[in-house]
């Protein structure tokens, strides 16, 4: 393969970088009761004091709004290493040429349901691993909301592309 490197420092190396994320945030030292902990230290250097189930709130919140981000970026990686390998695997002369529509070379559809595929099975995998972690708990709505937030990514990279396309038709694409 003439651009392995290419596709490994691009687009690989982006993946595994939000995967060792993920595996390390699923680990016993940034569960809720520390993070919580952590976040009390912070509100009370800055002078803030919060009920305990105020700080529970917040803390939650913030922890939900990590899974969001976290997993709406996986996503993003994912479709991302997929369009990037169909890139450079293929050669894309016909898009150039203009037989090919310009959105298909930004997004499809199955690049799209492979990146919320692989995010579902990232998800699940992590929430199992915290079931079998005495101070963490696994819940399946957290799937549910990681799995969201990768079909808001992908929906988000379609509106984009096809903004692109329409209003800059001629306009060559960017690997």
């Amino acid at each position: 393969m003439k651009h392995a490197r290419e596709l490994f420092w691009h687009y690989w190396l982006p993946v595994l970088v939000m995967l060792t994320m993920i595996a390390f945030e699923s680990t016993d030292s940034l569960s809720g009761d520390h993070t919580r902990a952590w976040l009390q230290r912070l509100l009370l250097w800055f002078g803030i004091h919060l009920a305990r189930h105020q700080l529970t709130l917040l803390n939650m919140a913030l922890r939900k709004c990590g899974h969001v981000m976290a997993y709406g970026l996986l996503c993003l990686c994912w479709l991302m290493l997929l369009r990037g390998t169909h890139w450079l695997l293929h050669e894309y002369q016909r898009g150039l040429r203009g037989s090919i529509r310009m959105p298909r070379l930004w997004w499809r559809p199955e690049w799209a349901a492979l990146a919320v595929f692989f995010t579902f099975l990232v998800a699940s995998a992590d929430e199992l691993h915290q079931m079998s972690i005495p101070s963490r708990n696994g819940s399946w709505w957290d799937v549910a909301l990681d799995t969201g937030a990768g079909v808001a990514v992908v929906f988000l990279v379609r509106a984009k592309a096809a903004r692109n396309w329409r209003t800059r038709p001629t306009e060559l694409p960017r690997p």
